[in-house]
């Protein structure tokens, strides 16, 4: 056995290749774990996660309020690609649709009515193997996601993030622009969105 493991090692190409972002990926990885949840701890400072401060908007009201963002953007918060394989099922599920592009889809968001808060959002995901749901908050502006939290075991880390958190920057962020490419959805977003507007249903 060791014999035809060494033949192997020699004359066959190997499995796994490095890359040359993997070095970032580790300092990145570095620099986040001593770091805590920011946004938990902000949800539970400001009492943040009682239901009546949430309220259920039009997601054509974050059209342009939450960023474009690219699949390397993503994966750079992921820092791998199993959560963007999942995206789409969970975003599937979420909706309750397969055409994602479609600009009927429904998925539920909720938005923070809180004073100074208007910039987090809220996503409810049912667990595929508990009868219970997972609650995914995001932080974001303009430009870029700043911090998220999910109440799934996981949710809490730093270091990656969960699929669910994956799934609603994936939708958000990147699939939800990809109406553009399929219709003049974008003609129908009013061009002075802001987040205090962002309850306008």
């Amino acid at each position: 056995m060791a014999i035809v493991a060494a033949l192997n090692n020699c004359f066959h190409a190997p499995m796994v290749v490095a890359s040359p972002e993997d070095d970032d990926i580790v300092r990145r990885m570095n620099q986040l774990l001593s770091k805590s949840n920011i946004l938990q701890e902000r949800l539970i400072q400001d009492n943040l996660q009682r239901h009546n401060v949430w309220q259920f908007i039009n997601i054509d009201n974050l059209f342009e309020l939450f960023p474009v963002l690219s699949l390397d953007d993503i994966r750079s918060i992921t820092l791998g690609v199993y959560q963007l394989k999942r995206a789409r099922i969970y975003a599937e599920e979420h909706s309750d649709c397969t055409e994602l592009t479609d600009p009927d889809v429904d998925f539920p968001i909720e938005a923070c009515t809180e004073y100074g808060a208007e910039d987090i959002i809220r996503l409810r995901f049912r667990s595929t193997h508990k009868s219970c749901t997972y609650l995914t908050y995001i932080r974001f502006d303009s430009t870029q996601v700043i911090t998220w939290y999910c109440t799934y075991i996981p949710g809490p880390r730093t270091v990656r993030c969960c699929s669910h958190i994956a799934v609603a920057m994936w939708f958000l962020g990147y699939e939800l622009y990809q109406r553009l490419q399929t219709d003049n959805h974008h003609q129908l977003i009013p061009q002075t969105s802001s987040i205090q507007t962002i309850f306008q249903i």
